[in-house]
């Protein structure tokens, strides 16, 4: 049986947002972010429990900090210490039974590269969104991009999957379930060992879907 998961990146395979730990670097020159903080906060909880769109809970998050090349470069690298504990020797054991695994994120590909390749993912296995530059500065996303959007997952496992005889999605948030709900995947397990959001859990419990709130729980629901 031949399996594909996708693993959301974001509080699943890093222990941290990336976008908002990126922007989160930003506020932390300015003299007072208090508010800021406060909004970057409330506009990633939105998009990640569904409240706030995807692309509108993105956007609004760019909006709160300058970014420049040179940020985006310094937290790629930054990120590639924010790896989940546990996660890498998990996927080593998944890929070594002969699983295709891919990453699938709603953050940047721009942020995601250097950390997903040190997780072992080939180019054609990382599915992110990319930032536009303006100069050396960040101006916005790739709208053309179906992960700036809802539905947006399903959209790249559909596309992905079809020499899989079953596909998987783990992850924290709601546009996770979103793709197996939508009927893009088999089965979905909810990823709460970083960020534990109630929305998902109860999808996760209304579906009779796995949640799991640990990478060893993890490796036990992705037993062959």
């Amino acid at each position: 049986m031949k399996r594909l998961i996708a693993f959301d990146v974001d509080s699943t395979l890093l222990r941290v947002e990336s976008l908002d730990t990126a922007i989160e670097a930003a506020l932390s020159r300015l003299p007072d972010a208090t508010e800021s903080r406060r909004q970057l906060r409330d506009f990633t909880n939105g998009g990640m429990t569904g409240r706030i769109a995807l692309r509108d809970s993105l956007e609004a998050r760019l909006k709160l900090a300058s970014l420049d090349r040179t940020a985006v470069a310094e937290m790629a690298e930054a990120l590639r210490k924010r790896i989940t504990p546990g996660m890498a020797a998990l996927l080593r054991q998944l890929r070594e039974q002969g699983d295709d695994l891919h990453a699938v994120s709603g953050g940047f590909a721009d942020l995601l590269e250097p950390v997903l390749e040190d997780l072992g993912f080939g180019h054609s296995e990382i599915h992110a969104n990319r930032f536009i530059f303006e100069g050396d500065l960040v101006t916005g996303l790739d709208a053309d991009c179906p992960l700036s959007r809802n539905g947006g997952k399903a959209e790249i496992l559909n596309r992905i999957s079809t020499h899989a005889d079953t596909t998987i999605i783990v992850g924290d948030g709601m546009t996770d379930f979103e793709a197996f709900e939508q009927g893009a995947a088999d089965r979905f397990i909810g990823f709460g060992a970083i960020a534990q959001r109630e929305v998902v859990l109860a999808a996760a419990e209304w579906s009779g879907q796995s949640y799991v709130r640990s990478v060893n729980a993890l490796a036990s629901a992705l037993k062959l």
